[in-house]
């Protein structure tokens, strides 16, 4: 078993499947198309220009490197979780105030809780697969891939 040390942002504690990418994410243009705004349910990624191109992020370990884009992204993930379709917990190499945004907002005025942790482990993207099952820990800002 693999264990990252890092900066827990939102507290909580899950297991799941990890979906990962080592591309940044644009969750602004990837969860805010007509499929997924009309959808109530839909929280597919739909950004054709990215390798997570119709990956449904719910109940998943979201493992990317950091957000690019808008400034309505903590908007649109507040948007994700309240619909109930949010991954289960967040893992970045570089947290960002416009991501960390939503999920703070949303444990506030939800409340729910998606665990949001900084890893800045360089090897991140080599030693955790999609598919992976990880456990994340936002409290202790840990991270342990168990299989």
């Amino acid at each position: 078993m693999k264990e990252f040390k890092g900066r827990g942002i939102i507290g909580g504690r899950v297991q799941g499947k990890a979906l990962v990418t080592a591309h940044p994410l644009n969750l602004t243009s990837g969860l805010s198309k007509p499929l997924n705004l009309f959808n109530r349910l839909a929280g597919v990624y739909y950004d054709r220009h990215h390798e997570l191109y119709k990956q449904d992020l719910f109940d998943r370990i979201l493992v990317f490197p950091q957000t690019i884009g808008s400034t309505f992204t903590g908007m649109v993930v507040l948007e994700t979780i309240r619909r109930g379709r949010a991954p289960k917990a967040i893992i970045v190499q570089s947290a960002d105030p416009l991501l960390a945004s939503g999920l703070i907002l949303a444990e506030v005025w939800l409340p729910r809780k998606v665990p949001f942790l900084e890893i800045p482990e360089p090897d991140l993207f080599n030693l955790i697969r999609t598919g992976d099952l990880v456990e994340v820990d936002g409290d202790a800002g840990v991270v342990k891939i168990l299989g």
